[in-house]
């Protein structure tokens, strides 16, 4: 059996700390990623539950506002060990706004989910052109899930129009955004978010991915890329 998805949770927004919403269709074994965008790009936000941050990318050292800032976009993961997760919470000292969605991924019985890894980039020019190609090739293959999520300055920048993922020597299935309809909010310095996933139906990676899209007004933000493999 292949990863897929088993289920979403509902987005949550702040400027204080944050905690996201386990889907309740999650079960023992999932793979659980917690997709988090956050002002001000220098921030450590630290999470409990026993979820484990992979990592983190920025787009600049702009400071927050509204409107302006650069974005960190951070991932973090966790196998879940009960079928009743206790949903986490997200600790940032220094947030001016933040945003964080809980993706669940299943797999097939008998398998074991292999660590994720993940890497990330910046686009710091402003444009409606989004493009970032990532730190790493972290090694794409046949059968791998690769989810992405991506931050921005504004909750204008939502893209109209999602490319979404890249890699040279893989072909990728079709693009899903999850959840369907960007995450965006006014709160503090505002900020918006993109994320989703496909599947790599066949290839090997030579070169780090790309991610891009066509936002709805000129801003910047960054992007975080996760493997799953089983």
């Amino acid at each position: 059996m292949a990863i897929s998805l088993r289920a979403v949770g509902s987005p949550v927004y702040g400027i204080a700390n944050l905690t996201p919403v386990i889907p309740t269709a999650q079960l023992t074994g999932d793979m659980m990623l917690c997709l988090y965008g956050t002002k001000p790009y220098g921030d450590a936000p630290t999470i409990d539950q026993g979820w484990t941050s992979l990592g983190s990318a920025t787009d600049g050292t702009v400071a927050a506002g509204v409107d302006v800032g650069s974005m960190q976009t951070r991932v973090f993961y966790k196998i879940a060990t009960s079928d009743t997760e206790t949903n986490p919470t997200i600790t940032n000292s220094t947030n001016n706004v933040s945003t964080a969605v809980i993706i669940v991924f299943q797999k097939g019985a008998g398998e074991t989910w292999v660590t994720p890894l993940g890497a990330g980039g910046g686009d710091a020019t402003a444009g409606t052109d989004f493009v970032v190609t990532v730190s790493s090739d972290v090694g794409h293959t046949t059968g791998d899930m690769v989810v992405a999520a991506a931050s921005f300055r504004s909750n204008a920048a939502t893209p109209t129009t999602f490319t979404g993922v890249a890699i040279d020597g893989c072909v990728l299935g079709s693009y899903t955004k999850s959840p369907a309809t960007d995450p965006e909010t006014t709160s503090g310095g505002d900020m918006g978010m993109t994320c989703g996933y496909a599947t790599v139906n066949s290839g090997t990676s030579t070169a780090a991915p790309v991610m891009t899209a066509t936002l709805g007004a000129s801003h910047t933000g960054s992007a975080y890329l996760v493997r799953l493999r089983v």
